[in-house]
């Protein structure tokens, strides 16, 4: 009778069998994401233990710290002091110095990066920059190049990419009554300086799904 209760049971058995194994897989992987997470890997990692001097240039004759350009370069700066380890940042006030005493031409990138003893130069080229989608609708949208000179490689170019068209929020757009114009602008630079700053970082997946949601609620 036990036998035939087992035999009964067995195809039960073996499915249980079977799949004890795939369960225990997907929960291994459920468990190490927890522990770790999704990590994205920096594209470009040499910044660890380097002296770098971030510098943000735009075609418009607007500069200065209150300019986009100089709120973005300040922005990414930030960005990469909380995230890349042992990093040391010039100071945006030592750079601005430096231009005001020097009457740089804003071409020479590798004359800045001697002149304020940077390791490292991320120049980010203002290519384009708009906050608006008609006379109502707040949306920025911006075309941004970024370089990497290593100065102790005789300024060669370690890293180039260019962020086309990055646009905020990447779904809808905010109506000019629900915020004013310096507002908005401050929160697209944090975008668009996250966006610009993570390819010298790790971070987790999860979090580019997120920022659209949790940063236009700010």
């Amino acid at each position: 009778m036990d036998w035939i209760r087992f035999r009964h049971w067995q195809p039960v058995v073996i499915l249980i069998c079977m799949t004890l194994p795939l369960a225990g897989c997907g929960l291994l992987a459920h468990s190490l994401y927890v522990i770790k997470g999704n990590k994205v890997k920096p594209i470009y990692d040499d910044l660890h233990d380097q002296r770098v001097a971030v510098i943000c240039m735009a075609s418009s004759p607007a500069a200065g710290p209150n300019s986009p350009s100089g709120m973005i370069a300040q922005e990414v700066s930030k960005i990469l002091t909380k995230n890349v380890d042992d990093i040391e940042l010039v100071r945006q006030s030592e750079i601005a110095d430096w231009i005001d005493r020097n009457h740089w031409d804003e071409l020479d990138y590798l004359e800045l990066g001697r002149g304020v003893n940077a390791d490292r130069v991320i120049a980010l080229d203002l290519e384009s920059f708009r906050l608006r989608e008609g006379k109502t609708l707040f949306k920025g949208r911006s075309t941004v190049t970024t370089t990497v000179y290593d100065l102790t490689k005789e300024g060669k170019i370690a890293y180039k990419a260019t962020a086309h068209d990055f646009m905020f929020p990447q779904n809808g757009a905010r109506h000019t009554a629900e915020t004013t114009e310096a507002s908005f602008r401050r929160m697209y630079i944090r975008a668009l300086g996250r966006h610009l700053a993570k390819a010298f970082y790790s971070y987790d997946m999860e979090e580019d799904f997120a920022y659209d949601a949790t940063s236009i609620q700010r």
